[in-house]
């Protein structure tokens, strides 16, 4: 069964090349599920949120944020 078949004029060479790579993304589209993937939005707010963590945690970071907080206490206190 084909699905939204396209029939082009022959352009230059890679026509081919491009409709075997095509006819062969839509022949297994179905069969490898590919709805069923992974949200590739969660999995990159996942990596920058890594990211961060890591940047975060860095000595220098660390000791800046251990200044930081100091000086709010003292203001808070004072």
């Amino acid at each position: 069964m084909v699905k939204n078949k396209v029939v082009l004029k022959e352009r230059d060479a890679w026509s081919d090349l491009a409709n075997f790579i095509g006819e062969m993304v839509a022949k297994y589209a179905e069969v490898m599920d590919l709805d069923s993937l992974p949200d590739p939005d969660h999995y990159l707010l996942m990596k920058r949120i890594k990211q961060l963590y890591v940047e975060f945690y860095k000595p220098k970071n660390i000791v800046k944020f251990r200044n930081t907080k100091i000086s709010i206490e003292i203001k808070a206190v004072a």
